[in-house]
């Protein structure tokens, strides 16, 4: 039987309406005293009649038993169809789902709106002129009372606002009225209102209340308001307090909830600092964060010159005019500071050589040049450098032992040649260093010269010059040098060299893992656990340097006076290129002292360093002893495998506790079939799964003891290990499972499916262009994993990154099938103009760059989610890495 829905005022209710309806529908009226209409005119009665009342009673029993099962969404479909406004009908079983105000992901009104976006998939073409701007804007006001972005999201989605979208303006407005910054900000990226609205409606309001993930989710959208609101965010920092200023700003407009320990000049850099990379910005439209940063420069450099006294004076002369550059605030103040450390003849040197005005320099600048004391000083004005007579050095610095034509600059493609062709002949260990201009700007410092250090001599390779031309030089440094275990390369704090090579050089294509990098500081490190192990010189122990340790080796220091350098000038000084070799060279010299000290103390030099390699030269701290550390708690014994033979990965299936997510998303990346328990789920629910689909159960400490009595011995298992790849390790070790290439990312990372639906590009192509919807809000919390979103961890994110996520990034698929675990539905047709998958999924194309896009032939649709992934080289890397000695 049919029954009509009609738009009657909120306030007249049907007698026959039942459960919590008229508490929930007082809720909702008195959730606002704001007087505007569009806050509490919602037309639809939202009271069930009898009928609908019954059937919901019935959905509920069902669904609580069968949950997401056919009869149940059959159930709800054919109701629906008997409906004359399916819209409004759902809208009203939502709303009186008993948790409809804190809906979870696997709960009633989550199926609800799920199929419900099914249903109107499948019949918009008979339900969609039921679909008025009046009831969208009332479907949005009723679910904008819920706290579930997703929901609202999905609700968007299915009620297509966007298409309506300036409709939605007076409720975003009220909710600025009403100091509901989080949600207009949200709200307003969801229907693509950007447009509608200034930097000080929401964005400032939210970065003062420290809520800035909302603010680079909707910025991410609107390269407008990243523009405006970095130059307002760098304008405060023009005054000479920033608190004061966003002080006056914050009280104007009545702002709440601030976060006054994040309002201070060092905070407020950052954050400027973290946008402009973020939306890679230029640094043009922060002249006062550039002018702090300089000023900062600047006493450091003045430090560095006149306290430490470890600058040689050219580079001295050149990065004090990098810290400079023609601001002339600054120069006043190098003047100024040089002649406050006691140096008055080179202030006024400076003084003279950027015509700083007399009036501002210091009293004892001024007095210096009355007195004529300085005439045999002072330079003529048009040279950029002045000459001074060199001050002979005190100190006896460790000097390169070879002579100077054994060091070659390599900087044209000949010279290179000559290096691939004779200089790592018969080489076994070469030093590896780097150097490159410090930076004091926004722009990150790039990589200008790498040394390659053999007995034989150094080899200076200029990269500002080569750069990456030719990459099959390069390609074939990367096979003879950086990918050739049997090189051992030395280096000291590798770490930052390596970051820097890689970025600049990417056609060597290395890798650390086993490939024969050795950190001599690491090396330096371990030696503590060897108590008879001496140095030959003994010196006062400073922090960790590689001056230090050539000083204990070979008796002297090194001059780190070229150091801080302009490396990227051109032609290197003769200073700069001594210094570049020596840096390099030493660490074969130390390398050779710290061997011999080994074997004369009888300790195992080779099988030390191996180790060292083996884990990329790093050493945990020990943890600090506790006196007052509780005893440590019963061993918990495990039972022996179930298995007795090895099993391949797709013939096992495991459920995770909540306390191992992220192992759970590994083992899905090995293609093994995993269910991992939401954070609001209790532990028992992992027994269920394990009866129910035949599980194995992973989990931890206490709750091990609890589980572990459900199952047979051996179905749960205990997993030591804080690390999710070393738990990785574990899980595959207990239970004998095999994984080859054929299993990695065969399985969706989000949903666990392993059904696949291959779409060409120009099919993509044709999703991009059709769809008008705008890239909004935030990703979804499963979304924002490095394994899954193809992000490395030294790709993109910065670690003191609290504002924002990588999300909009390269998704991945492996490039081979496994006949019997996963199930590619090659050339599938999919609905080009519902964009949905064969299941009903809706295609996820829109987190794809369209550059992404137009690189690749082919992509690969998760059916199940709709979740898209392509060929990237992520699957390469993540076989020499943390899958490295696992994938068979």
């Amino acid at each position: 039987m049919s029954h009509r829905n009609t738009y009657i005022p909120v306030n007249v209710t049907r007698q026959q309406g039942l459960g919590n309806y008229s508490q929930q529908r007082k809720h909702f009226q008195d959730i606002s005293n704001h007087d505007n209409n569009c806050c509490r005119d919602v037309k639809i009665d939202l009271g069930l009649s009898l009928e609908e009342n019954g059937f919901f009673q019935r959905l509920k029993q069902m669904y609580q038993m069968l949950k997401h099962s056919p009869p149940v969404v059959s159930k709800l479909e054919n109701f629906l169809n008997t409906s004359t406004n399916p819209y409004i009908l759902f809208l009203k079983l939502l709303f009186n789902c008993p948790d409809f105000y804190s809906i979870k992901s696997k709960s009633l009104p989550m199926f609800l709106i799920e199929e419900f976006r099914r249903f109107v998939h499948k019949y918009r073409s008979n339900i969609s002129s039921l679909l008025t701007p009046e009831l969208k804007v009332d479907a949005f006001k009723i679910v904008v009372k819920q706290n579930t972005l997703s929901v609202i999201k999905l609700t968007v989605e299915v009620f297509e606002m966007a298409v309506d979208r300036e409709a939605f303006l007076s409720s975003i407005r009220c909710l600025i009225s009403k100091k509901q910054y989080k949600e207009a900000c949200q709200y307003s990226a969801l229907l693509g209102l950007q447009n509608e609205f200034s930097i000080d409606d929401f964005l400032v309001p939210l970065v003062v209340q420290d809520k800035l993930r909302n603010v680079d989710d909707f910025l991410h959208s609107s390269p407008k308001h990243q523009t405006e609101l970095v130059q307002f965010l760098d304008s405060v920092l023009s005054n000479a307090s920033v608190r004061d200023t966003m002080g006056e700003y914050i009280e104007n407009r009545g702002i709440p909830e601030v976060k006054y320990d994040k309002i201070h000049v060092k905070p407020w850099k950052r954050l400027v600092t973290r946008m402009v990379k973020m939306f890679k910005l230029s640094s043009d439209l922060t002249p006062n964060l550039n002018e702090k940063r300089n000023e900062g420069a600047l006493k450091f450099l003045l430090h560095k010159r006149f306290i430490d006294n470890s600058f040689g004076d050219e580079s001295w002369k050149e990065m004090a005019q990098e810290a400079v550059t023609d601001n002339a605030n600054l120069q006043r103040e190098l003047v100024i500071g040089v002649a406050q450390y006691g140096e008055v003849g080179e202030a006024l040197r400076w003084a003279h050589f950027y015509n700083v005005d007399k009036k501002e320099w210091p009293y004892s600048v001024q007095m210096f040049e009355e007195n004529k004391l300085s005439d045999a000083l002072t330079p003529p004005l048009s040279n950029e450098h002045w000459d001074e007579p060199a001050g002979t050095k005190t100190t006896d610095y460790h000097s390169y032992p070879l002579s100077l034509d054994t060091i070659n600059l390599v900087d044209t493609p000949i010279a290179f040649e000559i290096l691939l062709s004779s200089g790592l002949e018969d080489v076994e260990v070469v030093g590896i260093d780097c150097e490159w201009k410090p930076s004091f700007g926004g722009q990150p410092s790039e990589l200008a010269l790498m040394q390659i250090a053999t007995h034989r001599g150094v080899f200076i390779i200029d990269i500002v010059v080569l750069g990456p031309a030719a990459p099959p030089l390069w390609q074939e440094l990367g096979k003879h040098l950086f990918n050739n275990s049997d090189i051992l390369k030395l280096g000291f704090g590798l770490s930052s060299d390596i970051h820097m090579i890689r970025q600049a050089l990417p056609n060597l294509n290395f890798d650390t893992k086993q490939l024969g990098f050795l950190d001599l500081c690491s090396l330096w490190k371990h030696m503590e656990k060897y108590p008879k192990l001496r140095l030959p010189f003994e010196v006062k122990k400073g922090g960790p340097s590689l001056s230090g340790l050539v000083q204990q080796c070979l008796g002297k220091s090194l001059d780190k006076s070229e150091q801080f350098s302009n490396w990227e000038k051109r032609p290197l000084r003769e200073s700069q290129v001594y210094y570049a070799a020596l840096d390099s060279y030493c660490l074969l010299e130390i390398y050779d002292v710290l061997k011999t000290c080994f074997e004369e103390a009888d300790c195992p030099f080779e099988d030390i360093c191996y180790s060292l390699i083996q884990h990329d030269g790093s050493l945990k701290k020990k943890p600090k002893k506790n006196p007052h550390r509780r005893k440590p708690e019963e061993p918990i014994l495990q039972p022996p495998s179930p298995h007795l033979f090895p099993v391949q990965a797709h013939e096992v299936k495991f459920v995770c506790d909540t306390m191992l997510q992220g192992l759970g998303k590994n083992l899905r990346s090995c293609g093994i079939d995993t269910a991992i328990l939401e954070s609001q789920q209790e532990h028992k629910d992992c027994v269920k799964y394990a009866m129910d689909e035949r599980r194995y159960i992973l989990t931890r400490k206490g709750t091990f003891k609890m589980l572990n009595g459900y199952v047979p011995a051996g179905h749960c298992l205990n997993v030591v290990s804080e690390h999710k790849d070393e738990q990785l390790q574990e899980v595959l070790n207990y239970y004998k499972i095999t994984v080859t290439k054929e299993h990695v990312f065969s399985r969706c990372m989000i949903c666990n499916s392993n059904n696949f639906a291959k779409i060409q590009k120009n099919t993509m192509l044709t999703l991009y262009d059709k769809t008008a919807a705008p890239k909004y809000g935030p990703p979804n919390s499963e979304d924002e994993d490095e394994d899954y979103t193809g992000v490395s961890c030294d790709e993109g994110y910065d670690n003191d990154d609290c504002f924002g996520y990588s999300q909009a990034s390269s998704h991945l698929t492996p490039k081979v099938s496994c006949s019997n675990n996963k199930k590619w539905e090659l050339d599938c047709k999919i609905d080009v103009n519902l964009r949905l998958t064969r299941l009903g999924a809706r295609i996820q194309f829109d987190s794809l760059p369209l550059s992404v896009i137009n690189n690749y032939e082919f992509f690969y649709v998760c059916e199940e989610c709709g979740k898209v992934y392509y060929d990237g080289s992520h699957l390469e890397r993540v076989l020499r890495g943390r899958l490295q000695g696992i994938v068979q």
